[in-house]
């Protein structure tokens, strides 16, 4: 089933987004491989639970994108692939592949969640069968606060259980998503000035201006956005 009609039976203009801060594990560092705890059952800053079991893959085998800051229109925002995924423990856990390609986000993302310096991952899904506080029959949710076995004080907080729901992608949330993770990395030479000319320009290209089609403009650009990149990264070392 194509993403469009997913939304519209679940009557959504885009997925649902979760964040979730684990501590990640390394694979393989040559292979650019990373297994993370995208999902528990934990209460969530919306009185939410997702289901662990009623996670569903039909739409996001068929690529299985992993990508920056919940962006998939356009390659350029992908870091790289969901590899695979299980359920475990009351976890999803999924195994993520970078690409490795140096200077490239996905590269610098990489290196940061290696040097602990990014930790959390966000998965983006639509709902297919759900039960809440305010339903006409609360069967469904009660039966599912006892499934959960929840306390009292957080079953009297919680308003929504997503009972199934198909993943749509996996995304780290790399631009701007943490200053302060930004500065502690690059004071602690995981990322280099290198890498700051390369973001600069990332930067630039993304807010690209008619002067800096010219090469003397591009140059300006780049600099404009080298500044205001260190300038945010200032404030937080």
């Amino acid at each position: 089933m194509h993403l469009t009609e997913l939304l519209k039976r679940a009557k959504l203009t885009e997925p649902i987004r979760r964040e979730i801060s684990v501590d990640s594990k390394v694979l393989s560092e040559t292979d650019g491989t990373v297994e993370f705890v995208a999902s528990d059952e934990t209460l969530d800053c919306y009185q939410e639970i997702v289901r662990v079991n009623g996670w569903r893959f039909t739409h996001f085998a068929k690529n299985a994108p992993f990508v920056d800051s919940h962006d998939y229109s356009s390659i350029t925002k992908l870091l790289g692939q969901v590899m695979s995924w299980r359920l475990e423990g009351g976890q999803l856990i999924e195994t993520v592949r970078y690409s490795r390609e140096p200077g490239t986000l996905a590269d610098w993302a990489f290196r940061m969640v290696r040097d602990k310096f990014l930790k959390a991952v966000s998965v983006g899904f639509v709902p297919v069968r759900m039960a809440s506080k305010w339903d006409a029959t609360p069967g469904d949710f009660v039966q599912a606060i006892s499934e959960l076995k929840l306390d009292a004080p957080t079953a009297a907080k919680l308003r929504v259980v997503y009972l199934e729901q198909e993943q749509i992608e996996l995304s780290q949330c790399v631009i701007g998503a943490n200053p302060n993770a930004l500065a502690k990395a690059y004071k602690a030479g995981c990322l280099t000035e290198q890498d700051l000319d390369q973001f600069s320009a990332m930067i630039a290209n993304a807010k690209t201006v008619p002067s800096a089609h010219a090469p003397a403009g591009a140059v300006e650009a780049n600099r404009r956005a080298k500044l205001a990149f260190m300038a945010a990264i200032q404030t937080h070392l």
